[in-house]
């Protein structure tokens, strides 16, 4: 999809929300963001390709998942 298709889809997306679920438009407009926020998430099968080899922490403290080389 290009983005003037993402912007038609995400318009009558909101607009059917906010006509038939009778919400508020910013919780449409969040609705249609997460729609394409999934539509744009790379396929299963990409994501899966390698696998967590250790964890660290980083400066703050926070885990960090260290990856592997895809099997």
């Amino acid at each position: 999809m290009n983005e003037d298709e993402l912007a038609a889809l995400a318009k009558s997306v909101r607009e059917y929300i906010a006509e038939k679920m009778m919400v508020s438009g910013e919780l449409a407009i969040e609705v249609a963001s997460a729609a394409r926020l999934l539509h744009e998430l790379p396929p299963l099968e990409e994501r899966a390709a390698s696998r967590i080899t250790r964890i660290e922490r980083d400066e703050q403290g926070n885990f960090v998942p260290i990856y592997g080389e895809a099997q």
